[in-house]
């Protein structure tokens, strides 16, 4: 891999997470309309897990950098672990309340 590669997947690494849960968070709110009319919560969970997953993924693009530099790939990783917790945060009132509360 070339230096301009390597770059672009470490800052994917960095920055993938925070965009993730992002659009989760403005998805769900465009979702929970739809959740309260009764097609159920089953949207929300798939934007939840799909934003999860991204950020693991991010947090692994970022890993997979730490040899060409590590402090950003350390930083990528970390970013990407608070921010899949902060979206396992937000996907908690999906599972415990109904559509509407």
């Amino acid at each position: 891999m070339n230096q301009s590669v390597k770059q672009a997947v470490l800052w994917t690494g960095l920055v993938l997470a925070p965009m993730a849960w992002f659009a989760s968070l403005e998805a769900n709110f465009a979702l929970a309309s739809f959740a309260c009319s009764g097609h159920g919560k089953s949207m929300l969970f798939l934007v939840s897990g799909a934003a999860f997953g991204l950020a693991v993924a991010s947090g692994l693009l970022a890993w997979t950098q730490r040899n060409f530099h590590k402090r950003l790939a350390v930083s990528g990783a970390v970013v990407s672990i608070l921010f899949s917790i902060v979206i396992v945060a937000q996907a908690i009132p999906n599972v415990m309340l109904g559509g509407c509360e």
